[in-house]
């Protein structure tokens, strides 16, 4: 904007000009200055109270369903969780113009001048905090649409580096073409895959599929198993691939076909056909093949980026899903995007392993979940996951909590077990979560704003345990951390008593936290002591 340069002289000028001149001209812009700032952006401290009523399962949780704008609920994880995911999936808003983004507590429709810079500026503050959280293998899957695809791909690329960019996956979203269409059937989204470090990262192989298996058969009855024939010869020169070969049947084959040789010398062919490794056809008289069993191939193959929806579920998956665990009151309670369980499962397949954490910021209907549940039922792994889903609540819908009622409840009944849509009893897969609410509190007014159950919630993430609900007195432990809230006598014996038991195996150095520290020394001397809330006000803005 002109004001912004009316104070340089006109030297200052020639040097700006000159800089931008010689700056990289491709890359991505948008009109930051010009567009509302987002309300949600604050530096207050987020803490994270425990709504023990709506959570799951017995204490302590591992797991997390996080109720809040996402946000802020970023920025409290990445006190705690900065570099320890191993995996995160998003379905973030597509900005399609149809009501499905909003921005300051509005709707951005088509027509809006900044439609494009408000949606960028939204996901780039999240994009930065997300990479924060990944670890240095770590990746993140981002599902999007044709309306933001090439914009979000540039700001990818500025967030993570090009050269971490891995694939952009097509996923066929529908099982017939949409014949009303003006000019194309939209059949597909794409799932957009950057690594935290490129060469760090390594995707797990692909199980593979039964149609990949289809083509082994036995025709010969080899005790081997099935097995399916590979080509002899191949186009690469092999100086030792000319030769002739008798078929059985005695036919003379005189060389390999033109422009081709022999994969393996004359006398590896010839072990190869003593151990029944080649295939003459059944009258032995076809131009030989090898034999590959099926038992000695590998049982994953390298992930492709065309996903079909015979392999991996359509939108209409997804909602019988959902609709089979939840039912809604009318048709305009449904969430109305949710991706089926196949999907997240090959996602979580390729990119995590048993004792992952993973992370879904724009949980919607809490699908990662389920198929983290899924996959842990069936390797008996300790996947843990991470959901945070806002509540949607808009002046219309007062009342309206996608967490609570969709996303949290979801889960519940899929780990819990409930009865589906045609009445039958479906077994839970097993697990639990806490559920959590954001709450800001200004960093000068910590000492004063902050309970002593959201200390201990921040204090047990901090440390990597499972979430205990604090027990009302004015003193918490759980192996060696601890947390004493006041010196009461009764609190000052409990923490003795701590002091006296001995730690569990590999509990480590026992570390407590004070409001007073300084006086510690008498009642614990030469115990690690740290100050609340000065060493949560110091992780936080790290």
């Amino acid at each position: 904007m002109p004001q912004d340069y009316e104070h340089l002289d006109r030297d200052a000028l020639i040097r700006l000009l000159q800089r931008r001149d010689a700056e990289r001209q491709l890359g991505l812009v948008w009109e930051r200055d010009e567009i509302e700032a987002e309300r949600a952006l604050n530096d207050d401290y987020v803490a994270l109270a425990l709504d023990a009523g709506l959570s799951h399962g017995e204490a302590p949780w591992r797991n997390l369903i996080i109720e809040g704008d996402n946000f802020d609920a970023l920025r409290a994880l990445r006190m705690s969780h900065k570099g320890a995911i191993r995996c995160i999936y998003i379905d973030p808003p597509y900005n399609t113009g149809n009501r499905d983004f909003v921005y300051n507590d509005r709707f951005v429709d088509k027509t809006h001048r900044f439609r494009h810079s408000l949606w960028l500026e939204f996901m780039h503050r999240r994009l930065l905090l997300a990479k924060e959280l990944l670890a240095d293998d770590g990746v993140i899957f981002v599902s999007i649409d044709d309306n933001e695809l090439f914009r979000l791909g540039m700001l990818m690329d500025r967030v993570f580096g090009e050269d971490n960019f891995i694939a952009n996956i097509i996923w066929q979203k529908v099982y017939s073409p949409k014949n009303t269409a003006q000019h194309f059937s939209d059949d597909h989204e794409y799932v957009v895959v950057y690594a935290r470090t490129r060469a760090r990262w390594k995707p797990n192989p692909v199980p593979r599929s039964e149609q990949q298996n289809k083509a082994y058969k036995n025709p010969d009855s080899d005790p081997r198993g099935v097995w399916k024939p590979s080509d002899l010869s191949a186009r690469n020169f092999y100086g030792a691939g000319t030769y002739a070969i008798t078929c059985p049947s005695g036919r003379e084959i005189a060389s390999p076909p033109q422009g081709m040789y022999w994969r393996v010398s004359k006398e590896k062919f010839a072990e190869l056909d003593a151990d029944g490794r080649i295939w003459w056809g059944k009258d032995g008289n076809n131009v030989p093949a090898i034999k590959r069993f099926l038992s000695e191939v590998k049982q994953g193959v390298v992930p492709q980026t065309l996903w079909t929806y015979s392999e991996v579920g359509h939108t209409q998956d997804a909602k019988k899903q959902l609709l089979d665990v939840l039912q809604f009151e009318s048709s305009g309670d449904v969430f109305s995007t949710p991706k089926p369980v196949q999907l997240m499962e090959r996602i979580l397949r390729i990119a995590s392993q048993p004792g992952d954490t993973v992370l879904d910021f724009f949980a919607g209907s809490g699908t990662l979940a389920q198929a983290v549940a899924k996959l842990n039922a069936e390797d008996g792994g300790d996947r843990r996951f991470i959901l945070v889903s806002s509540t949607e609540a808009t002046e219309d819908q007062p009342e309206k909590n996608l967490c609570r009622d969709v996303c949290a409840e979801r889960v519940r009944r899929v780990l819990g077990g409930y009865t589906n849509a045609k009445g039958e009893a479906v077994p839970g897969l097993g697990g639990g979560f806490a559920y959590l609410r954001t709450r800001r509190i200004a960093k000068h007014r910590l000492g004063l704003k902050i309970d002593h159950a959201e200390v201990w919630n921040a204090l047990q993430l901090l440390h990597g345990h499972a979430l205990s609900p604090w027990p009302r007195g004015g003193f918490a432990s759980d192996g060696a951390l601890a947390y004493l809230a006041d010196l009461r006598e009764a609190h000052a014996a409990r923490l003795r008593a701590w002091l006296a038991a001995p730690l569990p195996d590999a509990a480590g150095t026992r570390t407590l936290y004070s409001w007073a520290p300084e006086r510690m020394a008498t009642l614990a001397p030469g115990l690690r002591c740290l100050p609340i809330p000065q060493h949560l006000r110091e992780r936080f803005g790290r």
